[in-house]
């Protein structure tokens, strides 16, 4: 096992020292005239407000400012026109949170306007004033004007000027492109109720976003990509900057967006409109959420800012969507438009909107044409065309990574790719869970190797034979070959449980192992150790049955899900299931209830291309990992789902591979080459490099009776009791090592979430069997 952090740190907040009794600065005080000029000085601060009512889940009418005096309360809305005043409250007692009555309306206080000397003007015009303001962190005050009254809190103190967030200023350049009506250069300021939350990249998160979208950071660009790992809270840096540009603007304070359209897959549609209810509140923002009630041709209708839709849903209504003349694009998980053929990517590029913000949190191997089709979507043109891209970088880049590249060839690719980065790295920003590390539980990885059954053994070694012996008589190993996909399948599935290839429930059947199928499994009836990983799972729930964790077991089949649901119907565990078959508008709700603490629900079943991306399941401290999928983002997608911010207990990963197996296999390049060519998965994939027939002979060559291949591999000479390897290095070269470096970076870079290197597992504890329970727990 290996921990990701040893220690946990306590992040600790000077408590602000802002506020006054009234009565201390008035002591100082003598004469009438000055006690006259201290009561009409103001705190004003930001509230909603609505009629009087005893609902639980108030709706409240709109928002204003209350300016509180020495002795009275006054409620004016944003426009500057009076709603009420009171003075009937106990002013001390007041703080964020707090509900009062102020003439015939209810108002709930949000937070503090950042501090100001009552000017003499017109309240409307003062309520301007405070909006104008320029606030700077970096500015030291030495003492408060006498004049200045605050209030003291016995609860929560309101949002402390000093840690108010400021956007960059535009430069000249800018004004000149932008500021077309020479309007005032004002501060735009975040939200104190929203930037309180945010840890500190977090903060740097949302600067970086505005300058891109702005314009300031370049004015040839205004897009960017937030390439942050999973669990750095990309949702909530955009949900900020959405809000803060919907508020307010460089130039004269004006609103810089109007309409935002936000893209994400379908199981996480709810989920972002529950951030920003969250975040935000429902009384400060509506959202348009398109669903089974809401249509995408009613949005312009509701006066709601913001559309958040699906990508099936986003195709299916492309010709109501185009017309609506959006400010802001954000599509989460961007990566899946990493092929620009696919329908989304091309129904994006029929918008005009030219603010594009892509969030992705999965390493995406560096495939140049990938790079390029990201890149150009969020800033179109910024790398050429695709032949100028090839032209001016891929082909050099490509050409010096050939292990038989001469010494001028590796040093031209290497300058290419250094020139590439200086012109990508301005508009996206890359930070690793090292960043939160220190915040979060520990963590612990483990990769089981689980022995084959006889009877896995058995039906997976014929079927081997046969398709070797198939190859040898000359059969074409051409990726386009269905039945080539569909044996790779059927093995897997073999690994995960021999019942799982009955023939009624084969989805691509081979017409030349079907026989052999149904003679063999006809029939078979189920037993759980018939399965080498079933068996361990078995062991392993009952083993954590009875604590107060909870578990995610993660598969990438439904068939083996619906395995799963029989074993935790058999032994009476309580679980719930997320897969493609999930209602939309359950999906939500079963987060709700796993994360729960008062949920009695011991297991969540996971199709992790269903649910393994965007998901907060810090319900769950333990994850099961039942099966690996081809492409290694997949398994890190769904591994991240429990480590993140909010996670109180220790976390402890399983992944479990079938030894000998094609699983093996998989990992084992994983580790050796970053995981497998997308040629492999996908047969209409014709680029790209493809597998040797040798590669593909090794793939189903089976070793069932090996304890561990990997093990093996590493020439490792430990004697597997735990104790970590010393003096063992893997030879990487030899090995044919491929360096492929991470997301959307050219350059090397060391992160904490992407597959193991080789070398990694001599920093592991390695155990032999049997392995004593105690090991997982």
């Amino acid at each position: 096992t290996t921990s990701d952090n040893d220690e946990t740190k306590t992040l600790l907040q000077k408590p602000s020292n802002n506020y006054f009794q009234n009565q201390e600065l008035l002591k100082n005080k003598n004469s009438q005239e000055m006690k006259a000029e201290f009561s009409i000085c103001k705190t004003i601060v930001n509230v909603v407000y609505g009629k009087p009512s005893k609902k639980k889940h108030k709706t409240w009418e709109g928002d204003g400012i209350l300016e509180i005096g020495n002795k009275t309360l006054t409620l004016k809305d944003n426009g500057g026109k009076l709603l009420g005043t009171s003075s009937n409250v106990k002013i001390a007692e007041l703080s964020e949170g707090s509900r009062i009555f102020v003439g015939n309306k209810e108002v709930e206080i949000i937070e503090e306007i950042p501090e100001m000397t009552r000017s003499k003007k017109r309240p409307s015009e003062d309520v301007e004033e405070v909006a104008r303001q320029s606030l700077h962190t970096n500015k030291k005050i030495k003492s408060l004007p006498e004049e200045f009254v605050r209030i003291s809190h016995k609860k929560k103190a309101l949002h402390s000027a000093t840690e108010t967030l400021i956007m960059p200023r535009p430069d000249d350049q800018h004004q000149w492109e932008y500021n077309l009506n020479h309007e005032s250069v004002m501060d735009v300021i975040v939200d104190p109720s929203l930037n309180k939350h945010l840890r500190s990249h977090q903060r740097e998160g949302v600067t970086f976003l505005y300058r891109c979208i702005t314009g300031i950071r370049s004015l040839n660009y205004t897009g960017a990509i937030l390439a942050d790992e999973m669990g750095l809270g990309k949702t909530l840096q955009t949900i900020t900057l959405i809000w803060t540009l919907l508020r307010s603007g460089p130039y004269g304070g004006k609103p810089f967006i109007k309409r935002t359209l936000i893209i994400v897959p379908s199981s996480l549609v709810q989920n972002w409109h529950n951030e920003f209810i969250r975040w935000i509140g429902s009384h400060k923002i509506r959202v348009f959420v398109i669903d089974k009630k809401n249509k995408s041709k009613d949005f312009l209708a509701s006066n709601s800012p913001i559309m958040i839709i699906s990508y099936e849903q986003f195709v299916r209504n492309i010709e109501d969507i185009k017309d609506v003349n959006c400010d802001l694009i954000v599509c989460d998980e961007g990566h899946r438009l990493k092929n620009s053929g696919i329908q989304a990517a091309n129904c994006l590029n029929m918008l005009s909107c030219k603010k594009r913000i892509l969030l992705t949190g999965t390493p995406i191997q560096n495939d140049l044409q990938e790079y390029y089709t990201l890149v150009d979507f969020v800033n179109p043109g910024i790398l050429g065309t695709p032949i100028e891209f090839r032209r001016n970088f891929g082909n050099a880049i490509i050409a010096s990574r050939d292990p038989k590249a001469t010494e001028e060839t590796v040093k031209e690719g290497k300058e290419k790719a250094d020139e590439l980065n200086r012109l990508t790295n301005g508009f996206i920003l890359r930070r690793t869970q090292a960043v939160i590390g220190s915040f979060l539980p520990e963590k612990n990885e483990y990769v089981i190797f689980c022995a084959p059954s006889s009877l896995q053994k058995k039906i997976y070694a014929m079927i081997s034979k046969i398709w070797q012996e198939r190859m040898e008589e000359g059969v074409s190993l051409s990726f386009d070959d269905i039945n080539h996909l569909s044996t790779i399948t059927m093995l897997k599935k073999i690994c995960n449980h021999p019942i799982l290839i009955q023939s009624n429930r084969i989805d691509d059947h081979i017409d030349v192992l079907s026989k052999f199928v149904d003679e063999e499994m006809v029939t078979y009836s189920f037993q759980e150790a018939d399965s080498g990983k079933l068996s361990l799972v078995v062991t392993l729930l009952k083993q954590l049955y009875g604590t107060k964790e909870r578990i995610v077991l993660v598969s990438n089949f439904t068939q083996t899900l619906d395995l799963l649901a029989t074993v935790c119907d058999k032994y009476k565990y309580k679980y719930i299931k997320f897969d493609g078959s999930t209602n939309s508008a359950k999906r939500s709700e079963i987060v709700k209830i796993f994360n729960s603490d008062s949920s009695d629900i011991y297991i969540l079943l996971l199709s992790s291309k269903a649910g393994g991306v965007g998901l907060n399941l810090i319900g769950g401290s333990r994850l099961i990992l039942y099966d690996s999928d081809w492409n290694p983002a997949v398994d890190l997608q769904a591994m991240a789902r429990i480590w993140r911010e909010g996670q109180k207990k220790n976390v402890h990963i399983y992944r479990l591979l079938t030894a000998g197996s094609i699983e093996e296999k998989i990992f084992q390049r994983q580790l050796t080459k970053a995981g497998l060519n997308e040629s492999i998965v996908d047969p209409n994939c014709k680029k790209s490099v493809k597998l040797s027939k040798e590669e593909i002979m090794d793939l189903f060559n089976f070793t069932g009776e090996k304890k561990c291949l990997t093990h093996e591999m590493l020439k490792c000479s430990c004697s597997c009791d735990g104790i970590i390897p010393s003096g063992d290095v893997f030879n990487e070269k030899e090995n044919d090592y491929e360096e492929r470096d991470c997301q959307l970076s050219l350059e090397k870079n060391n992160y904490t979430m992407p597959s193991l290197r080789m070398n990694q597992l001599f920093q592991w504890e390695h155990y032999g069997a049997p392995i004593h329970p105690s090991l997982l727990e």
